[in-house]
Order: structure tokens, then sequence, then C-alpha cells
């Protein structure tokens, strides 16, 4: 284990899962406590991006079978 906020386990083919860590910010002073909060924040709204991203390009193939047009013939 490291002593990044989360880990990462891949396994091709099959999944990717998130392990997300606990905070120990024990001993620290208190102005590196306070930046440690907002990386992890940050890092947070990071994958929230990368997240809504996903689903858009998930959506995208949804939004384009919906929108199209078939044109008829009238004789």
């Amino acid at each position: 284990m490291s002593d990044s906020i989360f880990e990462v386990e891949y396994h091709p083919g099959k999944e990717v899962v998130l392990h997300f860590k606990s905070p120990k910010f024990q001993g620290l002073p208190d102005s590196t406590r306070q930046h440690l909060v907002v990386v992890r924040k940050e890092v947070l709204l990071a994958l929230r991006s990368m997240l809504d991203r996903v689903i858009e390009k998930t959506e995208e193939p949804e939004k384009t079978k919906e929108g199209k047009r078939t044109r008829i013939k009238v004789q």
C-alpha cells in the first residue's frame, strides 16, 4: 500500500477498482494538514470530472439515435 489518497486496481478486460483511503493527518502542522485537505478535494473533483466525461461519451450514441430522421418519399 502506498501513501496516496486512493489506490487503483486494474484487471485488463475486466474492471478498474478504486480504493479510497481515509487520510492520516496526525502529527502534521495545521498549514500542512489544510493543504492536504484541499489536495484531496481537488483529486476527487478531478475524478468527478473524468467520470462525467465518460458518462457523456456513453450517452452520445443514444443521443445520435434519437436525433436521426428518415426521409420518406411521397409520390
